[in-house]
């Protein structure tokens, strides 16, 4: 099954250096500069992932967690940001987050957290 992965970020080179990493691993990635235009594809796409950094010019991404699993349940959420508090981290996982990573610290990180937050989702989507 393939899955289809939504990276939320107003930082061109971060966005454009995840897809290119993530779709060498062959997966689709679809890309948006903010909140507005992610819950957009989000809502009109079959989508499996999203990445999304915490500080976005029209939201910010701790909440648009809970934003995007009213809409589509299943998803798994992967929360990044350039200024991590405990505090955004507690609540990304209350809101439904599947993990919150400090950019810089996700290199290495985030092709296995992708195929962990890929399974769950795929998971997830045969009960709902």
């Amino acid at each position: 099954m393939s899955s289809t992965i939504v990276i939320i970020d107003d930082e061109i080179k971060i966005r454009s250096l995840l897809a290119r990493i993530i779709e060498l691993e062959g997966f689709t990635v679809l890309q948006a500069e903010n909140a507005k235009e992610g819950l957009k594809i989000i809502a009109n796409q079959d989508i499996t992932v999203v990445i999304s950094d915490v500080k976005l010019p029209d939201a910010n991404g701790v909440a648009l967690v809970k934003k995007i699993k009213d809409i589509k349940p299943y998803i798994e959420i992967i929360n990044l940001t350039a200024y991590g508090t405990i505090a955004d981290g507690v609540l990304a996982i209350k809101n439904g987050a599947f993990d919150y990573l400090t950019k810089g610290d996700d290199n290495d990180k985030i092709i296995p957290l992708v195929y962990k937050a890929i399974a769950k989702a795929q998971l997830q989507q045969r009960v709902f």
